[in-house]
């Protein structure tokens, strides 16, 4: 079976496609990873063929996000995805045109919708957090459609198959890098502070939580790409532009985020506590969920006596932290995925 992997975004929307395509090559089927052209370099050392669909804006969010962040949504559609619809039918196109194959396509990927309407190619979209699933485009969706997180995350209607969250095997992850493993080995478990590869205007997210640390006497990981977001750190903290979470996170006390699903999900797997610091999109609905499931605080504002205080009530983990990480253990979303494309591509 050929596949072609279509998706858009950040690399949080990209990791758990990865994950899928890696599962789909151990069953002996050929995937092509079609995404944002930056990404390139970390499909091609994945293994994976990649496709250039468009090439990300520079244009910053950070001026929506700080006052509207449905404005921020609506920039994002307008001038980062609806833009890439042409592209992608075109790339689908072209895949299709000597072999037929199977489009597993984030549901934001508006092409690969029209590609199923005009040239019927099977199209299963993939809908990584509950709220895509509350958006106009989901009930015009044309593909069969697969939620990725547990059923016990979020209810989904009958047309939607919940697969839960896909994770990499522990073997497949790189070590941490050295210098970090030395860190973590010389006190005691750190809190990982991250507001997500989105966000460039994070300078005040992490002055918050490092002095919240400092007041509990925590250790603190930061986690952007963006360096000059990350003030001069004291000896007790440490800075990376990426650490795969599901290696990292195992290790620590806590992780103060902004939501994403994927850090959300690494979380979970962890069983670490969880603050949260929605500005965008499926960040509330997510951050909302996790305090249902009693494993997060969303933070009102950032405030680091607020941010102290809640990491203070967190700690040590609650109950609901390793029961959940006990219910994702053994998992396996991407085979059930991958279960699903192969139905997909069967002779009617």
């Amino acid at each position: 079976m050929r596949v072609l992997i279509v998706t858009l975004g950040s690399i949080g929307d990209l990791m758990p496609f990865l994950v899928v395509a890696e599962r789909l090559r151990a069953r002996g089927h050929q995937c092509v990873i079609a995404s944002n052209a930056g990404y390139a370099p970390l499909v091609q050392a994945s293994g994976f063929a990649f496709a250039a669909i468009w090439e990300r804006g520079t244009q910053s969010l950070d001026a929506a996000l700080a006052h509207d962040p449905d404005a921020a949504w609506n920039q994002v559609r307008d001038q980062m995805l609806l833009p890439a619809t042409e592209p992608t039918l075109r790339c689908i196109a072209h895949f299709v045109r000597e072999t037929p194959g199977v489009v597993l396509a984030s549901w934001s990927a508006f092409g690969a919708h029209q590609a199923h309407r005009q040239l019927g190619v099977p199209l299963a979209s993939a809908y990584l957090s509950p709220h895509a699933l509350t958006l106009p485009q989901a009930a015009d969706d044309p593909g069969a459609k697969i939620g990725l997180f547990p059923d016990w995350f979020a209810a989904v209607p009958p047309d939607v198959r919940s697969t839960g969250f896909p994770m990499h095997d522990d073997a497949a992850i790189p070590p941490l890098p050295p210098a970090l493993e030395t860190f973590l080995q010389e006190g005691a478990p750190p809190v990982v502070l991250t507001p997500g590869s989105f966000m460039r205007n994070a300078a005040g997210f992490f002055r918050a939580g490092l002095a919240a640390c400092e007041q509990l006497g925590l250790r603190a990981v930061l986690l952007t790409p963006h360096a000059d977001q990350a003030p001069a750190l004291p000896a007790w903290a440490r800075h990376y532009s990426y650490i795969n979470l599901q290696r990292l996170l195992p290790r620590c006390a806590a992780i103060l985020h902004h939501g994403g699903i994927g850090t959300a999900a690494q979380g979970l797997r962890a069983g670490v506590p969880q603050l949260l610091a929605p500005v965008f999109f499926d960040q509330f609905d997510n951050a909302a969920r996790l305090e249902a499931l009693g494993v997060g605080t969303r933070m009102a504002a950032l405030d680091a006596v607020e941010i102290a205080a809640a990491l203070q009530a967190l700690l040590p983990a609650p109950a609901a932290c390793a029961a959940l990480s006990a219910r994702l253990a053994g998992t396996d979303a991407a085979a059930k995925v991958c279960d699903l494309l192969e139905a997909l591509n069967a002779p009617s």
